[in-house]
């Protein structure tokens, strides 16, 4: 990410929206950090408003449902290896950003967040912002490293962790 910053944006000035479009790989590990941490893995409840055949379960008009996120998000049939980081989910074969129809951080459907796009942007511009002008280490061997929630319910909650954040 940081060789990509480096290239388009540079160290004079401060990342931009526009700069999303021209840095595939810095979107792709953003995209990647949201499907694989997966901080909230259970939509907010939606409401059936009609009979309904999903895969062949028939759901009444009226029947509350939860989208269970984490299903689409270590989902093989769209990730090659659904528990391993890996930005490429969202990179084609030319390097250049592509959406996956398994990515919902937000939810899906009619009542997506709808501060979604902000959030892509903010999340855009925040990480830029840090990797531009930081360079993060752990303090601990990367392989005592876990990610696994301290706690879990609508949403995940990380575990703490301290690294070193050195000025570039």
């Amino acid at each position: 990410m940081q060789e990509e910053i480096d290239r388009v944006i540079g160290r004079d000035r401060s990342p931009a929206t526009v700069d999303r479009n021209k840095m595939p790989y810095t979107e792709a590990t953003i995209y990647e950090i949201m499907r694989f941490c997966d901080v909230i893995p259970i939509s907010l409840p939606h409401v059936t408003s009609k009979d309904t055949i999903f895969k062949g379960f028939f759901i009444p008009k009226g029947t509350y449902v939860a989208p269970l996120l984490t299903s689409v998000h270590y989902d093989p049939e769209y990730y090659a290896e659904p528990n391993k980081f890996n930005p490429n989910n969202f990179l084609d074969d030319k390097g250049l950003f592509k959406k996956n129809d398994a990515h919902m951080p937000f939810s899906a459907g009619k009542r997506i967040c709808l501060g979604e796009s902000l959030a892509r942007m903010e999340l855009f511009l925040f990480f830029t912002s840090l990797l531009q002008n930081f360079t993060f280490k752990p303090i601990v061997p990367k392989e005592e490293i876990s990610i696994r929630p301290t706690a879990s319910g609508l949403g995940n909650v990380p575990p703490k962790y301290k690294c070193r954040v050195l000025p570039r």
